[in-house]
């Protein structure tokens, strides 16, 4: 099998035709200056007719995974050429293969895993691979037709065109890969679309990671990191529904600082904003996986504890009260420890509205019985 593996100088430094031209070209226009775009073959205003389809009822609600994957599927109706189209993007420290985020077409069936070598990325043009699948193969050469290597009797695809993907994230690249059964299908077709179908796919997987960001911060308290009290309100709702489905025990802890105002006066608020910070993180530290924490109020935090009933709950407090009793917090050039309490309530036993069990746990509060004091 013989594979180019990297551009040729050619490729990286020859222009690909704009994207405008392509579109003016398929709309019968001249570009300026006053020169006649070039015909499109068939092939061309296919893809360009998918490509404004694309853009004009591609669903806004769905997520960047979905997105990218429908994208994908609407490529294929343009070409018969067209074996298959992989997306996939990776970090500068991930595993040496990388999973697709989206894989369709006819030629998914003919491999066994269909994962790319991290190395075989390129971030910096579009380039392609052209496989002689009758002259042999090498194994261990990573390139865009490894997943094929183990049964290359069964690849019905003769080249590959790579579009480079590049993410708002400094260390978070991708890669679009169309693989065609024909070796000249992308010298005679052009970049120009397949460009262009790579620069929706970025476009979509930003929109879907700054959604995904302003979800986040929407759920997460700024400073402590742990869920908003809204955010922790619908984690115990959904709680109680499973509890609700298969009668497991429901419990809630919280917990309060006492004389936290006098931490603040002491240190000052930026100290103070750490210590809590670094409570939250301690805590956390406390819980199982499917444990939540949030932030109930400035210096209250709850946690719902799914599977969990009094003892196991009355137990995970007393480790709460013994470990911020013997370990201070460290901030900065202090050692504080902190004065808590803490209360737990079970639902059914003690309430089940949210409000009635915050209720009985502060009616049976125990305390560290520690003052917060500073060790140099």
């Amino acid at each position: 099998m013989k594979l180019n593996l990297f551009p040729s100088w050619a490729q990286r430094t020859a222009a690909p035709v704009p994207l405008a031209e392509v579109v003016d070209a398929a709309a019968g226009k001249q570009s300026a200056p006053a020169t006649t775009a070039p015909a499109l073959n068939d092939e061309q205003l296919a893809l360009v007719g998918v490509l404004h389809q694309l853009l004009q009822t591609l669903p806004q609600a769905y997520s960047g995974r979905e997105s990218v994957k429908r994208l994908c599927q609407m490529v294929l109706p343009a070409s018969p050429h067209i074996r298959l189209v992989w997306v996939g993007f990776c970090q500068d420290d991930s595993e040496a293969t990388i999973k697709p985020a989206a894989i369709v077409g006819k030629a998914l069936d003919e491999s066994d895993n269909w994962q790319l070598a991290k190395d075989c990325f390129d971030y910096v043009a579009p380039f392609a691979q052209v496989a002689d699948w009758e002259a042999g193969h090498d194994s261990d050469f990573h390139a865009l037709f490894t997943p094929w290597q183990a049964h290359p009797e069964r690849c019905s695809a003769k080249a590959a065109l790579a579009i480079p993907l590049r993410s708002e994230k400094a260390r978070m690249h991708g890669m679009m890969v169309f693989y065609a059964d024909s070796e000249d299908y992308f010298s005679e077709t052009g970049f120009a679309s397949f460009q262009a179908f790579g620069h929706v796919c970025e476009v979509i997987w930003k929109q879907s990671n700054l959604s995904h960001l302003l979800t986040r911060q929407a759920q997460l308290d700024s400073l402590t990191g742990l869920l908003t009290r809204r955010r922790i309100v619908h984690v115990y709702e959904e709680a109680v529904a499973a509890t609700v489905v298969d009668e497991s025990p429901l419990s809630i802890l919280y917990c309060q600082l006492d004389d936290f105002h006098k931490i603040n006066d002491l240190y000052g608020w930026a100290v103070a904003d750490n210590i809590l910070a670094a409570f939250a993180k301690d805590t956390g530290a406390q819980l199982r996986k499917t444990d939540s924490g949030g932030r109930w109020n400035a210096t209250e935090f709850l946690y719902v504890l799914p599977a969990t009933d009094t003892v196991d709950a009355d137990n995970l407090a007393e480790t709460f009260l013994g470990h911020f009793k013997h370990h201070p917090v460290n901030i900065e050039n202090w050692s504080i420890r902190l004065a808590l309490s803490i209360g737990v309530a079970t639902y059914g036993a003690d309430g089940r509205g949210l409000d009635e069990l915050i209720h009985y746990a502060t009616q049976h509060l125990r305390s560290s019985s520690t003052s917060a004091e500073d060790e140099l």
